[in-house]
């Protein structure tokens, strides 16, 4: 298991990585740009960057796609503009040295849309894959008319894409809680993980957001909270952890908090949970 955090890029990206590799954490999520809007910004050159990644040993680094774009825009303007945008993203994901580009299905605003918007997500996903890099898609809540609430369509738009080393999945545990599904106890994991390989397959989970809720299982609220002040178990965090072990694949802490010292508590909280296996 590769333990990370989502952290702000504002102090340089070269300076998070060594902020990151220093408080031990040896995987790692950033946003290239900001998230909700805004030209992005020219990536400076970094000389340091392979070296630090390369000294602290993190990997996977997760880039994390901008919000404010919709792939599965069916307004012609805006799902160009979304192409656009996410393909540039792949590329600035590879000059970081990032191993993956995490992105949400996109939404839709309509009744009786949601077929006709995963096509567009799937147009967006064709033209993204026309740039190096790999892609893992994040399960959503389901908030309003969210895609990715259910792993089955998210499975159904894998085939259709049939491309098993660049896409994978990114499973959010506090979306996975609030489109429905509790984890309490290590039973609920396992039926969780079940899940993905029913669907998904396994191989193509890539990585965890480790994060509770604030709402209740269902509330289909995405919001995230500290670990075990919402509906996330004890015995299904220390599950979690095993799975993820068991798997060798990165845990991305992205409870509140922009920086190492916001999230000590939940950093913490797992390695102790971790020394107990």
């Amino acid at each position: 298991m590769r333990l990370g955090a989502q952290l702000s890029a504002m102090p340089g990206f070269e300076a998070v990585v060594e902020e990151a590799g220093r408080a031990g954490l040896r995987a790692l999520q950033l946003f290239s740009r900001n998230p909700v809007g805004g030209k992005g910004q020219l990536i400076p050159p970094l000389p340091r960057m392979k070296a630090l990644l390369t000294r602290y040993a993190i990997q996977p680094l997760y880039i994390h796609a901008p919000y404010f774009v919709n792939p599965a825009a069916l307004e012609k303007t805006k799902h160009l503009n979304a192409k656009t945008v996410l393909v540039a993203e792949m590329r600035r994901a590879k000059q970081l040295g990032g191993d993956y580009l995490v992105l949400h299905p996109g939404h839709f605003s309509s009744p009786g849309q949601k077929e006709q918007a995963w096509d567009r997500t799937y147009e967006t996903l064709i033209a993204m894959l026309s740039a190096p890099g790999k892609i893992l898609l994040e399960n959503t809540a389901g908030q309003g008319k969210e895609l990715g609430a259910d792993l089955a369509d998210i499975g159904k738009l894998f085939q259709r894409l049939g491309r098993t080393h660049r896409i994978g999945l990114m499973w959010d545990t506090a979306h996975w809680m609030a489109a429905g599904h509790p984890l309490t106890t290590q039973a609920d994991v396992d039926r969780g993980f079940e899940a993905i390989d029913q669907t998904v397959g396994l191989a193509r989970l890539k990585g965890i957001h480790l994060n509770d809720g604030e709402g209740a299982v269902g509330s289909r609220r995405d919001r995230h909270a500290p670990l075990l002040t919402g509906p996330l178990g004890r015995e299904a965090l220390k599950a979690l952890l095993r799975w993820a072990e068991t798997l060798d694949i990165g845990v991305i802490l992205e409870t509140p908090g922009r920086d190492i010292s916001s999230r000590q508590s939940d950093l913490t909280l797992v390695r102790n949970l971790m020394a107990e296996f």
